[in-house]
């Protein structure tokens, strides 16, 4: 639309516009109620609310799955640290504020239940099969929110009273005006956009977020001029026509726009997921309620450039995972790798594994990257006990746990932290209802446990050429024999640096 002067504008097209005006005019102006009051088809608000509660707020329907803190941190799942390294940004591709934050409410809220879980990935799977993108803008969406919730209110719509905001507006466009316009064009855009989307994945069986969007598609399109208006341009909106928009966006259809607005937010994060999958080559896990087991083929973490894929499998009978390996061999990046497809599958997201196998978990729990309690004067290793306690606790009155331990006791002397390992592994190993993965470089406690017939052994192996480690960050089964501290202390060149000082 031009904004130019009305002494400016010739006489042919000031003729042609008001012949348009008229026109409009008497079409619409005689019977306005019945254009722009139509009645509604029937919509069940409380289904509707129910289903956008259970796909984006799913504690508030179900048990919580059980998570804290500290795990949270240890897996990077937000940016804990300020690095913006998280899981959430590897996800992240949101177009949209509210897309930004539907996607977040879903991150923090991971499920113990199966229905929201297969929900959510029939939705992702559905949107996979379209290979474009939403096209949404940040600046135009606030438009539109600003536009909706100006503080103008409309009470009724009158044929004169649109014709002469229309004239006026033709003549003296001003900021208000703008608004209008840019809000009532989004809307169009939208509706066409996903409609378009949608019908190209047309399918008898569409995931529910998809039906609830074609049931107020229906409701709009009982507007004969919306019906109408999305058959073309939309840029070519008369001002006349704006003005019926504008009452049917703001009153009679308000909180349809408002529902269809809020599918939009969440259809933003959905494909910000489907995004992330094909960026970071992650898939979908096949997610059961039966017996509890995990089988992870391929999982890396997705972090890292070129990560190097392991599998993962407990076998039957098996729920504790003694993990070994020298320094540097990758245990903390390999159980994190794991921690992290185990809470993305309670989303119902996909993982970063070629293909993911596992029941439903109520919990998981790790200790990775434990810090020091400095407020309270908690020494490391007195935080490492009382972390363990916590699981200890959790786990006495909690089944289906994953728990994650890294260098249990690190922060002791050799000898206290080989008899607590020990100890509390040999305890853990009597538990049959949760999972444990627990890694160490003091091998020699695997020795003690060998005889456990639930425990599995695993190591990353590395290897020594030319008188250097070798590093494949590779998981074989078994218990490792390298050592190799001592080696890198010596090319460090340590003792070099000490016994070369300057005395003088």
């Amino acid at each position: 639309m031009l904004f130019v002067k009305g002494a400016n504008l010739e006489k042919k097209f000031i003729s042609w516009q008001f012949s348009v005006y008229s026109f409009q005019f008497f079409k619409y102006a005689a019977n306005p109620t019945a254009n722009c009051k139509l009645k509604k088809p029937t919509i069940n608000v409380n289904s509707y609310l129910e289903g956008i509660y259970k796909l984006i707020h799913p504690q508030r329907l179900m048990s919580k799955f059980d998570i804290d803190k500290q795990t949270l941190t240890d897996l990077n799942i937000f940016d804990a640290y300020g690095l913006n390294k998280s899981v959430f940004s590897v996800f992240n591709f949101t177009a949209t504020i509210k897309g930004n934050d539907k996607l977040m409410e879903m991150f923090r809220t991971p499920s113990t239940n199966i229905e929201v879980i297969n929900e959510r990935q029939e939705l992702i799977k559905y949107i996979s099969n379209y290979e474009g993108d939403l096209y949404l803008d940040r600046t135009n969406m606030d438009f539109v929110e600003s536009y909706l919730m100006q503080n103008s209110k409309i009470k009724y719509y009158s044929g004169i009273s649109a014709l002469a905001k229309a004239v006026n507006y033709f003549f003296y466009p001003n900021q208000a005006y703008y608004l209008k316009e840019k809000g009532i064009r989004e809307i169009i855009f939208l509706l066409k956009k996903l409609s378009e989307i949608f019908n190209t994945l047309s399918s008898d069986i569409k995931p529910r977020l998809v039906k609830e969007f074609d049931d107020l598609i229906l409701i709009l399109l009982k507007q004969s001029l919306i019906k109408e208006i999305t058959g073309r341009d939309e840029r070519k909106i008369s001002l006349f026509e704006l003005e019926r928009l504008d009452f049917i966006f703001r009153k009679t259809e308000f909180r349809t726009i408002k529902q269809l607005l809020d599918l939009v937010y969440q259809f933003d994060a959905f494909f910000s997921v489907v995004k992330a999958s094909r960026k970071y080559n992650l898939n979908l896990p096949k997610v059961s309620a039966s017996k509890q087991h995990l089988n992870i083929k391929g999982v890396f973490h997705p972090f890292l450039e070129h990560p190097v894929a392991n599998n993962m499998t407990f076998e039957a009978g098996k729920n504790v995972c003694f993990l070994t390996g020298s320094n540097m061999a990758g245990k903390s990046t390999f159980l994190k790798s794991v921690g992290i497809s185990i809470y993305l599958a309670h989303l119902g997201f996909p993982v970063p594994a070629a293909s993911m196998e596992t029941g439903i978990w109520q919990g998981l729990v790790s200790t990775i990257n434990l810090p020091d309690n400095l407020n309270q004067g908690y020494s490391h290793f007195y935080n490492e006990v009382l972390r363990v306690k916590h699981v200890a606790e959790k786990i006495k009155v909690s089944k289906n746990i994953f728990v994650i331990f890294d260098e249990l006791f690190r922060g002791t002397n050799v000898k206290d932290a080989f008899d607590g390992s020990l100890s509390i592994i040999k305890s853990f190993s009597k538990i049959k209802d949760c999972y444990f993965m627990i890694s160490t470089h003091i091998v020699e406690v695997a020795e003690m446990i060998r005889h456990e017939e639930n425990m599995l052994f695993k190591y990353l192996f590395t290897r020594m050429e030319n008188g250097k480690p070798i590093f494949t960050y590779k998981l074989r089964d078994g218990i490792t024999e390298e050592r190799i501290g001592m080696w890198i202390i010596e090319n460090e060149k340590i003792t070099e640096i000490l016994n070369n000082r300057d005395l003088n």
